[in-house]
């Protein structure tokens, strides 16, 4: 009974990766494109670049079915991009006070 218990919950667990990776992926993907918008890109460029680069990596380990990594890649590329935003956003501040 123990083993039907332990394999049952080993088969469910298993199942969980896609439902953590998929939401980590596309929030990861509007913050990105967030920084973007925001002109991280000139404003931001290491972090800027780097949420990109861990993004893209994100998606490659998601297809290899390596959820776990997806999920980490994906929350790192967030992260990032975050950062990346709101450096943008106050380089824009900056240089609108007079």
């Amino acid at each position: 009974m123990r083993l039907v218990l332990a394999l049952f919950a080993l088969a469910a667990a298993a199942g969980c990766g896609p439902i953590q990776s998929t939401p980590a992926l596309v929030e990861a993907d509007i913050e990105v494109e967030a920084a973007r918008a925001a002109g991280a890109a000139a404003a931001a460029p290491y972090e800027f670049t780097s949420a990109e680069a861990y993004l893209r990596k994100a998606r490659e380990e998601a297809g290899y079915a390596q959820y776990q990594a997806a999920t980490d890649f994906a929350l790192k590329a967030r992260e990032l991009a975050k950062d990346a935003r709101e450096k943008a956003i106050n380089a824009s501040n900056k240089s609108e006070t007079p």
